[in-house]
């Protein structure tokens, strides 16, 4: 069995992997991390364990003492230049978050075509990948909640509801909302016709992430839904090297 574990800006997410299938999955906040110690204490011994941070020291410290009992050690992924028909195009490949790095893998397990890969989040990343597995470069801009509440905090509409979609707004919650709606498609259709030019053929877009299910309705196909993107890819890493 593999523990996959994806430590990103607001949540955790983790599963557990067998023989083809996920056997659980869950999210946690940085705040229940004590929770899910006791959790993967009751769960089978896995023969890898394989991580993704990108939430600091403070949370991989958190993780590792919640890990401590199981025999094997946990992999903690860094971005490299190459790995599992993937071809990193960072300027410093080190840099790219572990994160996207695992997503990218994950795409391209999942997809033989160009991808745009896209993580909708706390915040919103836009990643290109060519047929042929290189990663050209990708966007990382506020996601659709981070937007709204730049516009609303401090502000009379501080803590009121969420407005609605509409083409012409017609009041100031709508009007928010709609205009981070469209910010964040605009960026998703930007990078998929940048993408489409240069590789000669529409690229899927593959979506994850907790706001993807908001952008779904407004983009064109082809595209599909991959929950757990992240931890795909990272059970993908583990069973490359094991």
């Amino acid at each position: 069995m593999i523990l996959a574990v994806d430590a990103g800006n607001s949540r955790i997410k983790w599963g557990c992997y067998e023989n083809g299938a996920w056997l659980i999955t869950d999210a946690i906040g940085h705040n229940e991390i004590d929770s899910v110690a006791v959790t993967w204490q009751r769960i089978p011994a896995p023969a890898q364990i394989v991580i993704s941070n990108v939430a600091g020291d403070e949370v991989q410290r958190k993780l590792s003492a919640a890990l401590s009992h199981f025999a094997v050690a946990p992999y903690w992924l860094k971005s490299g230049q190459q790995l599992c028909g993937v071809t990193n195009g960072y300027a410093a490949p080190s840099q790219l978050g572990g994160d996207r790095w695992a997503a990218l893998i994950g795409a391209r397990r999942a997809e033989s075509g160009p991808v745009l890969v896209v993580n909708a989040g706390t915040a919103l990343t836009i990643d290109a990948m060519t047929a042929d597995g290189r990663f050209l470069g990708g966007l990382i801009v506020p996601g659709i909640r981070l937007m709204m509440r730049a516009l609303t905090t401090g502000t009379a509409h501080a803590h009121a509801a969420d407005g609605e979609f509409a083409r012409f707004p017609t009041n100031t919650l709508d009007a928010i909302y709609s205009g981070a709606l469209n910010a964040a498609l605009g960026s998703v259709t930007r990078m998929s016709d940048a993408l489409a030019a240069r590789s000669g053929a529409a690229p899927v877009c593959i979506l994850s992430g907790g706001a993807a299910s908001v952008l779904i309705p407004h983009l064109p196909p082809p595209m599909r839904e991959i929950p757990n993107l992240v931890l795909s890819g990272l059970v993908t890493i583990a069973e490359a090297s094991s």
